[in-house]
């Protein structure tokens, strides 16, 4: 490490410019511009940090406005690591890391409550801590936030006020220049910080499987408890995701120092001092029965003492303390959570009995990696939901995503597969789980089982456990026997006029000159920017007429935003609109969809809401011929030329009631056809492989064989 925090090393600079190591020998070696080594520390060369910093903008290959920040914790980081390393220390050394961290986190949060810069000009070092101290004591008289780290620093640290107010300013703001500090936790040589860090892909999984927002817009307000906070990585993620709704918070962390780190955290996000409650002690914080949404993560134990525990102790209090409507996710170790746990242990015992209980609704075996501090940690999650007649009484989701990262759409799939399985609002036969499978609980109580069942995908993955593939037979019998109930009768209501009433017709360019339509363009995708693990469909002429599947284009948000500025997003209820290589039309309902040229958008305004609606529009330009406009010598080429029948309001309405009935019956059919597919592949399968056989004669639905009639 540099001897002071104004000289970097070549690691430290490819760390700085995001690049692999050996990229700054070759930019030393090739470009004659880059700056000379300063001095050499035992053989390395140090180079000064603003010359590297300037280069790097000067030549492209960093915004300073993004790197600036990193200089500022790159220096903060020095002086953690330089901290006592000798009994002469420096004035820059006067802080050890825990100190540094607690002092450097505590100014943020000062500057934000009264918004003042830190040093003022002119003021000396006496004057600075002086001044620090009493507005401390304004903001924070009973010294719930940051007056004891801040009356803590010495003289000799008033150059630490001024780092953090260029961290500010570099940063855009004091929320996310404490972001940035909590982001490089691990540079500052405080294990406590980073050991149980929850990474951002994780607490987005654990906050949305819990219903957060749809809670909060039902009810408008929500109530989130986390017995075991940390540096509130799981509170911030919950307050991301409620957005414009604040929440109540209920939270414990036995550890001051990470404690404060969270109610700081909070405060500087703006959540009101009177909404939250982080009490600093162990256990379950109060408020935590009546929570409506409960984020919890099991405390680390080591390999060796994990089995002779029995953490489904708090567990089961927890259960029985939810409410109807509540819902409590909790992360824990695979080898508890999902493993084949002994018949002799406590836990496998308490475990099968929270399992019987009938609230857990899903289990999830994570991927690893998920703590970066230990990377050979695996661990699991819990969705754990108090539903009064749950429609899947008996049986629970399990889901297996440890053979891949957790991407963002591994994240949106998985939240997709349990919100809509028997959540109150959803109707679980309208959706194909991608990860999860329904299986029964009296199959997973038995000794040694483990909580797992991945959806195969090859021959040899469906025949791998005999008993999961029975159970999930079964669970598809039960489900194609529901869907073939008789269902009610399909109605259209169409009559015969006693006279022939033609609708008037009117171009597309005349609906939009009257303010009914709006016609919008699709932008040039380049197809290297197109993947299959995108954030946003992208739809065009080949979606549109059946040549790909839907979703089968993806791109990433970034990406987007980066290189097509001007583009937008669908907007729920758009139909999409192409003319090559054919006419037709495409109801986005969902919405959040790019649109590749040539395709195109139309959009329903206000004042056009009684003449169309998304679906009715889908089906009359799907439905009408490229007309030859009068005195036109060929039919239409352009949309805007075709013409568009304008139907009564009340046929609309009824033609919209006709079409959403038709949808539904053609979901009910594409699930059923699902089904069947599945059932057959994975009988064939297990027959072939010797795992399964067939007990009786084949259950025939259908008409009765030759030979049977004869």
């Amino acid at each position: 490490m540099a001897g002071t925090t104004d000289l970097i090393s070549l690691p430290e600079i490819a760390e700085l410019a995001a690049v692999q190591r050996p990229v700054v020998t070759t930019w030393r070696r090739r470009y004659p511009g880059f700056p000379a080594p300063a001095q050499t520390d035992r053989g390395r060369p140090l180079f000064k940090a603003r010359e590297v910093v300037d280069w790097l903008v000067d030549t492209g290959r960093a915004e300073r406005q993004s790197i600036e920040p990193d200089l500022r914790l790159h220096v903060l980081s020095c002086l953690a690591l330089q901290a006592g390393a000798s009994s002469g220390a420096g004035r820059r050394r006067a802080l050890n890391p825990k100190e540094l961290i607690s002092a450097t986190t505590a100014l943020i949060c000062l500057h934000y409550l009264d918004d003042e810069p830190l040093r003022p000009e002119g003021y000396t070092d006496r004057h600075v801590i002086e001044a620090l101290r009493e507005r401390a004591t304004e903001v924070d008289w009973d010294d719930e936030l940051l007056r004891s780290e801040i009356e803590a620093m010495p003289f000799e640290a008033a150059w630490l006020a001024e780092v953090v107010d260029e961290l500010i300013e570099a940063a855009w703001g004091a929320a996310q220049a404490y972001e940035r500090v909590l982001a490089a936790r691990h540079r500052f040589g405080v294990p406590q910080l980073y050991e149980e860090a929850v990474v951002p892909q994780l607490g987005r999984l654990m906050v949305e499987l819990s219903g957060i927002r749809e809670h909060a817009d039902l009810h408008g307000l929500v109530q989130v408890a986390d017995p075991h906070a940390g540096v509130g990585d799981l509170l911030m993620a919950a307050r991301q995701a409620l957005g414009e709704h604040e929440p109540v918070m209920f939270a414990a962390e036995a550890n001051r120092l990470l404690a404060r780190l969270a109610r700081r955290r909070l405060v500087v996000h703006g959540v009101s001092r009177g909404s939250w409650q982080l009490d600093i002690a162990a256990g379950r914080p109060p408020g935590t029965p009546a929570a409506d949404v409960v984020l919890m993560r099991l405390p680390y134990r080591p390999a060796e003492a994990r089995t002779d525990l029995d953490p489904f102790a708090e567990l089961v209090e927890l259960t029985r303390a939810l409410t109807p409507g509540q819902t409590a996710v909790v992360c824990g170790p695979a080898e508890l959570l999902v493993g084949s746990l002994p018949p002799y242990k406590p836990a496998a015992r308490s475990r099968n009995d929270l399992l019987a209980t009938g609230r857990v609704e899903a289990v999830v075996q994570l991927p690893g990696g998920i703590m970066p501090f230990r990377p050979g940690y695996q661990s699991a999650l819990w969705v754990l939901r108090h539903e009064e007649a749950p429609e899947w009484q008996g049986r629970v989701l399990l889901a297996d995503v440890s053979d891949r990262p957790l991407t963002d759409n591994v994240v949106e799939d998985l939240v997709f597969d349990v919100t809509t399985w028997r959540r109150e609002g959803h109707q679980p036969d309208q959706h194909l789980r991608a990860y999860a499978s329904q299986v029964r609980i009296a199959d997973l109580t038995a000794p040694r089982r483990p909580l797992t069942a991945r959806r195969p995908a090859t021959l040899r993955d469906l025949t791998r456990d005999r008993r999961v593939t029975v159970a999930e037979l079964a669970d598809a019998e039960v489900e194609l026997n529901r869907l073939a109930e008789p269902r009610p009768q399909l109605r259209t209501h169409v009559a015969a006029r006693d006279e022939i009433q033609r609708a008037p017709t009117k171009s597309i360019a005349a609906l939009v000159r009257d303010g009914h339509l709006a016609l919008l363009k699709g932008s040039r995708i380049a197809a290297d920017h197109v993947s299959a693990d995108g954030h946003n469909p992208v739809i065009g002429p080949a979606e549109m007429t059946g040549g790909a599947q839907i979703g089968a284009r993806r791109i990433d948000r970034a990406v987007f935003a980066q290189r097509y500025p001007r583009a937008r997003l669908t907007e729920p209820g758009d139909v999409l609109v192409t003319v090559t290589p054919r006419l037709r039309a495409y109801h986005d309902e969902p919405g959040f969809s790019v649109v590749d040229y040539p395709t195109r958008v139309l959009r329903i305004l206000p004042d056009g809401r009684d003449r169309f609606t998304p679906r009715v529009l889908e089906a009359l330009v799907n439905a009408v011929q490229k007309q030859r406009p009068s005195g036109a010598v060929r039919a239409a080429a352009r949309l805007a030329d075709l013409q568009l029948p304008l139907l009564s309001p009340a046929d609309v309405a009824r033609l919209d009631a006709l079409l959403a009935a038709m949808e539904a019956r053609r979901n009910l059919a594409r699930r059923e056809l699902a089904l069947l597919d599945d059932l057959g592949r994975r009988a064939v399968a297990g027959l072939t492989d010797g795992t399964l056989t067939i007990t009786e004669g084949p259950p025939l639905a259908g008409p009765p064989h030759r030979d049977q009639q004869d």
